[in-house]
This record gives structure tokens, sequence and C-alpha cells, in this order.
């Protein structure tokens, strides 16, 4: 490291007593560092901008810098001063770039100072200074990179500091609702309407990087909750399929997106919602809306009802043949999917509509429901989607598990087959 030793000992020596002269000279010389700050840094040139203790900070890091000079074993206090001076300006929101700026402006004044000292009282040949100004200036962005680093710091720790606020906040919202007054006082402190439109994105499993994707013109505020991601969503103007298209579908993963709610207050009902569609989904890769599937909804969210209502209604179908059960459930369901269509069903089974009509007709008379009775029709639709969206196991629990082991009895008593 380049430093004032390797210049010649008469130049050194010259430097040392324009410092101690500068250094007697107090206010006298500070004054003049700061007239130079005000006249090249317009920040420091403007009476509102400008801190009210700019000429006591410019005193005491001028009396600092001349006595390191005198005294080398004062660096480290120059040191903590910059560190201190980055700390300050960042707590204090002020650009740094001015900060600098004055820092060089400050030190200019004080190489000008040095100078019209030699010259005034004659202390020697000023063209000498010019073998410790380099080791000036080294010093100068020594002290700049100290003042930028601890302001660098500062603003990175405030900002996690303040990401780690924003991350409680959308956390108590989400997970516990919110009274009036603290609905109020997030909504601030998000920078969100507290009466706004929100959504609210349930997504399992959850990516513990990274942040909340980019849909645009929709803000979206992260929280991670155990094993799914959720995502506040502030729709503003935008309808809830814009926030679906723009989430898109990430592989190996279901989303569940809630309806639309009014307010902060309303969010924790949201995530409830949100979580409720994330249930219904069968599929990786599965984007579901609560408002487009409320009936499964409403299976998924009772599965103790959900199961009776199956058992009752499906029953009888399951002393059947495994493969006889499924042919006549898979005929209803479609039938149920085509519109009630016994043409259209045929086509998707690759059968005859006689074939259609006959399945349907068996099912009507193995379960004493009729098909053209709309109370009927819909318990037989919510049985059928109680036993796509919780599976035959969870839909029938001992029902399925008595139809398998009778199917198995069935089998082991055929001619040929070995008893078990």
């Amino acid at each position: 490291m380049h430093t004032m030793r390797e210049a010649p000992e008469h130049a050194s020596e010259l430097f040392l007593r324009a410092c101690s002269r500068l250094l007697a000279q107090g206010t006298e010389f500070t004054d003049t560092v700061v007239a130079g700050i005000r006249a090249e840094v317009p920040y420091y040139a403007d009476p509102v901008l400008s801190p009210p203790d700019l000429d006591a900070m410019v005193t005491r890091g001028s009396r600092l810098g001349l006595e390191m000079h005198l005294d080398p074993s004062r660096l480290p206090d120059v040191e903590r001063f910059t560190r201190e001076l980055g700390l300050r300006v960042a707590r204090q929101d002020r650009p740094v770039d001015d900060v600098l700026h004055a820092y060089r402006a400050a030190a200019s004044a004080f190489w000008r100072g040095i100078v019209r000292t030699v010259e005034r009282e004659r202390l020697g040949d000023v063209h000498d200074l010019v073998h410790v100004a380099d080791w000036v200036w080294k010093s100068v962005d020594r002290d700049s990179f100290f003042v930028a680093d601890a302001y660098r710091l500062a603003v990175t720790d405030a900002s996690s500091r303040n990401a780690e606020r924003l991350r409680l906040i959308t956390g108590a919202l989400l997970d516990n609702g919110a009274s009036p007054e603290f609905a109020e006082d997030a909504a601030v402190i998000l920078d969100l309407p507290a009466d706004g439109r929100f959504a609210v994105v349930a997504v399992a499993p959850a990516h513990a990087g990274g942040g909340a994707p980019e849909v645009p013109g929709i803000r979206l505020l992260r929280h991670l909750r155990g094993r799914r991601e959720l995502y506040l969503a502030h729709l503003g103007e935008w309808p809830v399929e814009a926030l679906v298209a723009g989430l898109g579908s990430r592989p190996g993963t279901r989303t569940g997106v809630s309806p639309v709610v009014t307010g902060l207050r309303e969010v924790a009902r949201a995530r409830e919602l949100a979580e409720l569609a994330l249930r219904t989904c069968r599929l990786d890769g599965e984007v579901a809306r609560l408002d487009a599937r409320l009936p499964d909804g409403l299976l998924v969210s009772r599965p103790d009802l959900s199961a009776e209502l199956a058992t009752r209604a499906l029953r009888p179908v399951f002393a059947l043949e495994p493969a006889d059960r499924d042919l006549l459930l898979d005929t209803v369901r479609t039938w149920v999917d085509q519109g009630g269509s016994a043409l259209r069903t045929a086509q998707r089974m690759f059968c005859h509509r006689n074939t259609v009509l006959n399945r349907l007709r068996r099912f009507e008379g193995i379960t004493s429901l009729d098909l053209s009775r709309p109370r009927d029709l819909v318990e037989v639709t919510l049985a059928l989607d109680t036993y796509r969206l919780l599976g035959a196991g969870a839909a029938f629990g001992a029902l399925y598990e008595e139809a398998g082991a009778a199917a198995g009895a069935g089998r082991s008593r055929r001619p040929g087959g070995a008893t078990r």
C-alpha cells in the first residue's frame, strides 16, 4: 500500500507542518471547508435540505483528518467517524451520492488549505507537495469507501428489517384476520387500500426460494405457511381472471384461488377459501378457482358428510362385481358430464345409444333413484363428485373395502380358482 513514508522526507515534513498550522486555525479553517461543500453540492446549499449539524460534523471530521496525518495512531478514529457518517446518512434517508460528493468537496478544500498555508506562510516550496498528493487522495478514497460501505450495510439491514415487518403483517392478516384498527394500520404499512379488492392464492408444495411472481397490474405479497405458499393479491380494478392468467401453473404444484373479497379484514376468509380451492385439485399443474367449482368446495369442506351422502346413494352399486360397478358408474358420470345426452354419451364411450339407456335404467333399478327427478339427480351428481374428489377409499370407507373383499372371495370360489 502506498504510504506517506514513500515520499521524500522534506515533502512529508512540509505537509505535516501545513497540517499543524491548519489545525491551529480552528473554525477559521473549517468554515472554509463548509463553504466549499455548500458551493459544490446543491443538496447542502439548500437551507431546507441541508442538515442542521453540518458545521459540527465538518469540524469534527476535519480535525480528525488533520490529527490523523500528524499522528497515524488516530486512523481507527477516522475510520470510526466515516462509518458512523455512512450509518447516519442512511438512517436519515439522505442520498449517499450527495454525501460522497460533499466528502470530496471537503477534501478539495483541505488540499487548497494546505497549498495556501504553505504559500502564505512560506513554509517551503509548494511544488514539493506533489510527492504527497497521491497519498492524500488515496486516503480520501479509503474514507469514501468506509462511508459508502457503512451506508450500504445500513440500507441492506433496514431493507431486511422492513421486508420481515411486511412479511409478519401479511401473515397476520392471512392467518388471523384483522380488527378495523389493525386493518387500517396494516393498510398504511403495506401501502394498500384498506377497502380494496383482494384475492388469495394458495400453492402447494411451496418453493422455499424466490419471491412473488410478476403479474402486470396486480401486486402480490408472498407468505410461506407450512408447505404452502400464500399470495395476497391486490386486484385493484382487475378481474380475478387476470390474476389466474398471470400466475399460470407451475409443474409439480397445485394452485387454489379464492373469490374476490373486499377489504383487508376479509383476507383471512379469502385464505381459507383459497386453501379449500386447493383441496379440490386432483392433478399437478391444476389451477382451481373456487368460484368456478363451488360444489366441489362444499364436498371437500365436509368430507364426512360427503362420504355419508355418497355411501347412501351408491351403496347398492358396490354389491356388483368391480368391472360391472365401474362400467355402470362411468356411464352415469359421462351422461351427467354430457348434459344428459345419451347420444353424446354413447359417442364418448364407443357404444350404442340404447346401450347407454339400458345402463341408466339398470342404475335406477339398483339404486331406486330416478335420474329424471331433479333431487335424485343432484344426489347422484354429488355422490359421483365425492367419488372423484375423495377417492373410493375415503368416499366409501369400509363399504369399498367390503366390496373388494367380496369380489376377491367370489373369484376364489370360481371353478379353477384356488381357495385361500
